[in-house]
């Protein structure tokens, strides 16, 4: 199935905070999403409670045989 992927700005809410990751419930009852702090932007101290916003996409799984195009910074 090919679909075109469109990024939407999505709104959350930091409900766990630990030593490697981030968990965030987003907006609108549509999950949870936990992610590793290093994919974290921010100057503030990360804390429960802390609204955020990211952008959020489908998840496209490729074909057999197909190699994800693999992206080298400068190049």
């Amino acid at each position: 199935m090919k679909i075109e992927l469109k990024p939407i700005l999505t709104r959350g809410k930091i409900v766990q905070v630990n030593d490697t990751a981030v968990k965030v419930d987003i907006q609108g009852r549509l999950g949870v999403v936990t992610v590793p702090r290093r994919w974290v932007f921010t100057d503030v101290f990360l804390e429960q409670g802390q609204k955020v916003e990211f952008y959020f996409s489908y998840l496209q799984v490729l074909p057999e045989g197909r190699q994800n195009p693999v992206h080298k910074a400068g190049a």
